[in-house]
């Protein structure tokens, strides 16, 4: 049941006493409550003040449900409407909970509308018409045969990409029987996966499954050439913002190679350009605005270059998401790492690309250290580092965990504790370990001893005889 919305003084009290009271007001409040997205930086003070409140009365039941596992759905709503959720037990209330939504009109409008979506899953299917005009909803169509496969194990992969792209994802049955001449994206038989959130949460949550989807089910989204069978279209594409999508296509092997174990590779150069990057079949889909999908079309044609061993040249003067590092030549293999594992972590946990300036494939990746040596024999010139993001301050972070790891290299300070690092050849093993020769003559030292203490007690018993 809705009930009519609160007006001027009633909305005052809830929205300023929400944070001070929201201990007493409900057990679900605090941590599971997302937050609404940050508001426009131009809009009048008084706006957020302002902010109406509806109330939905629900059973138990349905409390439970909207609520989720440790609050998990109630904050996925939130976060995909952008409107507050509170959820009040129905102590006092004859056995009814009472779900609160507070928020701007839109907010509160796409709230309610999700509730019903969830409650409907409850006790049966939902009902969608692909048709439908909203500027939250796109649609994929996935075959009868790979949805157990999007969906994973009780709906695991399902939500795992719902938390990846802050989404809310669910399959519905076609409630307007449209065709694929009326609906554009239904282009054959299948299962409607519906898709709402932001725009861009949206396009990578759709490049997910359409990876998943070609990769157990290849030709439904490319065609032999290697384009799409269908132009990828979505509410707010007709906007004239840049945000748009690219391909970039892969010869023999080198999608493995950009992948990466796990797709650490792809995720990498997704988190350093700030573009999206999905991979449907054997092509690479770059999704973002024109600024990001450059950025991450060059890292893909230079990550093919360190592939083929080809020098990388880059006009640093000319780029604003990189940051220069010198270093010794000397201290590279210890920077990079055994196959260059140090230099991976760095970019990991500081959402960059890094190498070195003029280099292709990387010595270190090939070689080992070995390659490093003889580089050293030619000079201990510095070597240019180069850092690539798209965020400044993760590139400075990265400047700084390589200028630390610089200053242990000139330090000699190569502990096998460090992350990635090579053991020094000087002190190769620690000294908690001792060698095997070294354990070995222990034994004999103490085989000795037994052997001179067996002789001295065999000449006090003599003596005492």
């Amino acid at each position: 049941r809705l009930v009519t919305p609160r007006r001027a003084p009633c909305v005052r009290f809830v929205c300023s006493s929400s944070r001070s009271r929201s201990r007493s007001r409900s057990r679900s409040r605090g941590r599971m409550n997302s937050p609404s997205p940050p508001r426009d930086a131009g809009a009048a003070p008084m706006a957020a003040e302002r902010e109406d409140v509806e109330t939905i009365d629900v059973s138990d039941e349905d409390a439970a449900f909207v609520l989720g596992r440790g609050g998990s759905t109630k904050r996925k709503l939130a976060r995909v409407s952008g409107a507050r959720l509170e959820l009040h037990d129905g102590k006092g209330r004859g056995g009814k909970s009472v779900l609160e939504i507070a928020g701007d009109p839109a907010s509160r409008e796409r709230a309610k509308d999700y509730v019903k979506f969830v409650l409907t899953q409850r006790v049966g299917p939902v009902h969608i018409d692909p048709t439908m005009k909203r500027d939250d909803m796109s649609i994929v169509q996935v075959p009868e045969d790979c949805v157990g496969f999007v969906m994973g194990k009780g709906g695991q992969v399902l939500r795992s990409m719902e938390d990846e792209w802050g989404t809310l994802m669910f399959f519905a049955k076609n409630s307007a029987n449209a065709t694929s001449a009326a609906s554009g994206p239904l282009c054959f038989g299948g299962e409607i996966l519906a898709i709402f959130g932001t725009r861009r949460g949206r396009r990578g949550a759709e490049l997910k499954v359409m990876s998943a989807v070609e990769h157990k089910h290849k030709g439904t989204f490319m065609d032999e050439t290697g384009a799409l069978r269908v132009p990828l279209s979505q509410p707010g594409d007709d906007e004239d913002d840049g945000f748009d999508y690219d391909t970039f296509p892969f010869r023999g092997d080198e999608y493995s190679y950009a992948l990466g174990s796990r797709g650490s590779t792809r995720k990498k150069l997704a988190a350093a350009s700030g573009a999206i990057i999905e991979y449907v079949g054997q092509v690479a889909i770059l999704a973002g605005l024109e600024r990001e999908r450059k950025q991450a079309r060059e890292y893909l044609e230079w990550l093919m270059r360190q592939r083929t061993n080809e020098p990388i040249d880059v006009d640093v003067d000319a780029r604003d998401d990189v940051t220069v590092v010198s270093a010794p030549r000397s201290a590279m293999g210890y920077i990079t790492g055994h196959k260059g594992d140090s230099l991976r972590g760095i970019e990991r946990d500081t959402n960059t690309f890094i190498f070195a300036a003029g280099s292709g494939k990387k010595k270190q990746e090939t070689e080992g250290d070995d390659a490093m040596a003889e580089e050293t024999k030619a000079g201990d010139g510095p070597e240019k580092i180069l850092i690539f993001g798209d965020v400044e301050s993760d590139r400075r972070r990265a400047k700084r965990v390589l200028e630390e790891r610089i200053q242990q290299a000139l330090r000699g300070d190569r502990r096998r504790d460090d992350r990635g690092g090579r053991r020094d050849r000087d002190d190769s093993r620690d000294r908690r370990f001792p060698r095997r020769d070294d354990r070995r003559d222990y034994r004999d030292d103490r085989r000795d001893d037994r052997y001179r203490d067996d002789r001295y007690r065999d000449d006090r018993r003599g003596r005492s005889r």
